[in-house]
């Protein structure tokens, strides 16, 4: 097989550049290292090979793009004539190496499998709402080319146009709410925000962010005081009308089009639709968890988010200007509530994500954000400390886990952990 050039950053510990060329050049380190590296090294080839195959095109490069916390891989291929010149290929995990890393420890409980990208991405660009650019779709082998729309992302947008950017976001969420279609052809129809999915958010909660920060199992007052305020955000959230949701509706995973000008589709492209959008707009990408949600969901996915440093009354703002558009039109107090509760519920899962991932996968990329996780819970917390079961001692555990975060000596060694 034709060689390939790979870079590795060692800050990384990811390979970041694969060349297809004459000869193989590898830094090795360790054993995962290797591991990624011929990983990256068979998917290279299996690209190339799609390409040359369905588009009729040679790579010049593929480029290994740094993933989240979950066990897709991305690509970036370019080509050296063409337009396109660029495409991001996702590939979905292989079962077998998704989880490499294992520990004597419970698994999760599991909700729905994730749906492929398609049809849900045709299904939203035919809608007009705006979603990579497809050049390639093979559901069995989980593979998708899709348009390659540059690195800015909402994420990385300052004031003062972040307030205007998000405002585009929002009232994206207004026009996804008000799509419909049968389950048996869109699946994102056919799934929904429900008490098993609940489940999985406070398993995480009680069995990876406790026992891995404060160094001992949930107590059982604990898991009762845990229990009862989750019993409460279903009683809530089951109560609530239901619309479609992106269901990862964050800064991250919000593009602005144009920022590249590699993202200008073109009919040479194979893309199932070339009609153009508009310079610099926020563009969607892993729309393939769609689901049926309460109407806020969305928007806690959006303002509530790790990552962003949204203030207070910004929240408040965007949500206020968001809750008198949305086609449910919920009350006020209903709106706060819901939006409360769902905070709750989302946040808690999140950080436990990333505890698991820096105290037991060794990737402490995202760890710095846990203070703002902690500091959005405590806030709904105390809000809602008379009305919601388990949020006083919410309330006393985070400040526990507050302290046992800021003595960690870093995202490998945890305070139940010893060096």
């Amino acid at each position: 097989a034709e060689g390939l050039l790979l870079a590795v950053d060692s800050d990384r510990r990811l390979p970041l550049l694969l060349r297809l060329g004459d000869s193989l050049v590898v830094e090795k380190k360790t054993d995962h290292i290797q591991k990624e590296i011929e990983i990256s090294e068979v998917d290279a080839l299996r690209l190339r090979k799609v390409c040359e195959k369905h588009l009729s095109r040679t790579p010049r490069s593929i480029e290994n793009i740094p993933a989240g916390l979950g066990t897709r891989r991305f690509y970036r291929i370019e080509f050296e004539t063409g337009a396109p010149s660029r495409l991001i290929a996702r590939l979905e995990a292989n079962p077998t190496g998704a989880q490499r890393v294992r520990h004597a420890e419970p698994e999760p409980p599991q909700w729905l499998p994730e749906p492929a990208l398609e049809p849900v991405r045709t299904f939203l660009e035919e809608a007009g709402l705006p979603v990579p650019k497809s050049a390639f779709h093979d559901a069995v082998a989980g593979l998708d080319l899709i348009e390659d729309l540059g690195d800015q992302k909402l994420l990385d947008v300052a004031s003062p146009e972040r307030r205007e950017r998000y405002l585009e976001a929002c009232d994206l969420i207004t026009r996804l709410q008000s799509l419909h279609a049968k389950p048996n052809e869109i699946p994102a129809f056919a799934r929904v925000y429900d008490r098993a999915l609940l489940d999985t958010k406070s398993w995480k909660w009680l069995h990876w962010t406790l026992p891995l920060l404060l160094g001992r199992p949930a107590t059982e007052e604990e898991i009762a005081q845990t229990t009862a305020l989750f019993d409460h955000i279903h009683g809530i959230t089951d109560a609530a009308p239901l619309a479609l949701s992106h269901r990862d509706f964050k800064a991250e995973n919000l593009h602005l089009s144009g920022s590249s000008a590699a993202s200008s589709p073109s009919p040479e492209a194979d893309f199932s639709s070339t009609t153009p959008r508009p310079e610099h707009r926020l563009v969607m990408i892993d729309v393939q968890g769609a689901f049926l949600a309460p109407p806020e969901y969305d928007l806690v996915c959006l303002l509530c988010d790790m990552q962003v440093e949204l203030g207070p009354e910004e929240i408040a703002a965007l949500a206020e200007h968001s809750r008198t558009r949305l086609p449910s039109a919920p009350d006020r107090a209903i709106f706060e509530e819901r939006f409360d509760a769902l905070t709750l519920a989302r946040v808690c899962k999140d950080v436990s994500h990333v505890i698991h991932a820096g105290l037991r996968r060794g990737d402490g990329r995202r760890w710095k954000e846990i203070p703002r996780a902690f500091s959005l819970i405590s806030a709904v917390a105390e809000r809602r400390v008379s009305t919601f079961p388990g949020a006083r001692a919410l309330t006393s555990v985070i400040q526990a886990l507050t302290v046992a975060v800021e003595s960690a000596d870093s995202p490998h060694q945890g305070p139940g952990d010893s060096a």
